[in-house]
């Protein structure tokens, strides 16, 4: 594994971790911020040839 697909799989997964608390919290802009930034990083690695579907464990990558 790169570097790079390292650092885009730690983002995911991080984004995602974040997306599911503020969901939890019932935060909707944060929702809305934080799903915009895991679209993204999905745009990002999908470009690039990387599956991250399992760094953020779902099939869509954690977007609901």
């Amino acid at each position: 594994m790169s570097e790079f697909e390292a650092e885009l799989r730690m983002r995911v997964n991080e984004v995602d971790s974040q997306l599911r608390l503020m969901r939890q919290a019932h935060d909707d802009h944060a929702v809305e911020v934080l799903s915009g930034r895991l679209e993204n990083l999905l745009r990002i690695a999908d470009r690039h040839g990387i599956d991250v579907r399992h760094a953020a464990d779902a099939p869509d990558g954690g977007t609901e």
